[in-house]
């Protein structure tokens, strides 16, 4: 059986660890994984690199960060599940009292104003605050341009939340909120929104 040297098990090392995990225990084991799965293929009259590259094919095709994203799935599983509920019920809740808030406002029926500051407080307290923790939480799969959009698109549906809710309560600042949000949704986060969309209609065509 062929036993790795110092300085192989420092290029693996190197080589598979880039961009060091987060996990220590999970980067060990796949240490682990690769030397003892080179050092089977050396053993069977491989060179170093063409055991190394078969390491590499079987275990971690997509890099070991592939592995690590869906190891941190797994173990917080429930926790995005409860997450995701929450998101998708009070999205719901939002959509449909707003809805609601348009039909009795058009047909002159009272409590359309209740039905506007309900979809707001819902959509300020519950369904941004657990879109940001799924995001966070799953922050290793969007890249720097996601990450800017999801924090514009938070900043300003809070805003135009708060202020539509300051000026249910008539408080001072509603108006002032209330455009803030409407300028940061309309100028910045709707031109990344569709800037985005279209190039990935460009690299899927």
């Amino acid at each position: 059986m062929v036993t790795l040297n110092e300085n192989q098990v420092e290029l693996i090392c190197k080589r598979i660890f880039q961009n060091p995990l987060q996990d220590i225990d999970l980067q060990d084991s796949l240490l682990d994984h690769f030397c003892c799965f080179v050092e089977s293929k050396m053993s069977e009259g491989f060179s170093f690199e063409e055991s190394f590259r078969e390491a590499s094919i079987s275990i971690a095709p997509n890099g070991v960060t592939e592995i690590e994203e869906e190891l941190f799935f797994i173990k917080h599983l429930k926790t995005q599940i409860t997450m995701k509920r929450i998101l998708y019920f009070s999205s719901f809740l939002v959509a449909f009292s707003l809805s609601i808030y348009l039909l009795f406002k058009h047909m002159h029926l009272p409590y359309a104003n209740v039905m506007l500051q309900v979809g707001n407080v819902t959509l300020l307290f519950f369904a941004l605050p657990s879109l940001v923790a799924l995001a966070f939480k799953n922050k290793n799969s969007l890249d720097k341009m996601d990450k800017f959009r999801l924090a514009i698109g938070v900043v300003a549906g809070g805003l135009i939340s708060t202020g539509i809710i300051f000026k249910g309560l008539h408080l001072l600042g509603a108006g002032v909120i209330f455009t803030t949000g409407c300028a940061i949704f309309a100028c910045v986060f709707l031109p990344i929104f569709f800037y985005q969309l279209y190039q990935k209609s460009v690299r899927l065509a």
